[in-house]
């Protein structure tokens, strides 16, 4: 199962390669989903395919070296009270991660999402939420 981690780093950590030190150490090969770093800091959101031993050494690794390193299990909601299967999110996500069931309603795959947010304002009745973290 892949797991999504969300690192935070400090101005000081920003310019150190942490995060390649972690995958050469661990051997764990991480995507990132979104990056945001400079010199003053930033997060970067990382979908990890390990097994499970192997992701808690990674973000254990990750505490070590200073980062702020925090399992991200859901961050698009999709309030099924509110939608009314309309779709009008299907073509704006980019991996697919929204779809439609063989009953015609809208179903969200948590393990493609990449967190993106596109989907989010194509809602007309708002039952796409995106809880911030970065």
């Amino acid at each position: 199962m892949t797991r999504k981690v969300l690192l935070r780093y400090s101005t000081q950590k920003a310019t150190e390669p942490i995060l390649a030190s972690v995958i050469k150490e661990t051997d764990v090969l991480p995507n990132i989903l979104y990056a945001e770093v400079s010199t003053k800091g930033g997060e970067i959101l990382l979908a990890i395919d390990a097994p499970d031993k192997e992701v808690d050494k990674a973000i254990e690794l990750f505490k070590q070296e200073g980062i702020e390193a925090q399992e991200i299990k859901r961050a698009i909601q999709l309030d099924r009270d509110l939608c009314f299967d309309c779709g009008a999110c299907l073509s704006l996500c980019p991996i697919g991660a929204l779809y439609i069931t063989d009953d015609k309603s809208v179903e969200l795959d948590d393990n493609k999402c990449i967190y993106c947010g596109l989907c989010v304002p194509s809602c007309p009745v708002r039952a796409l939420k995106l809880s911030k973290f970065w």
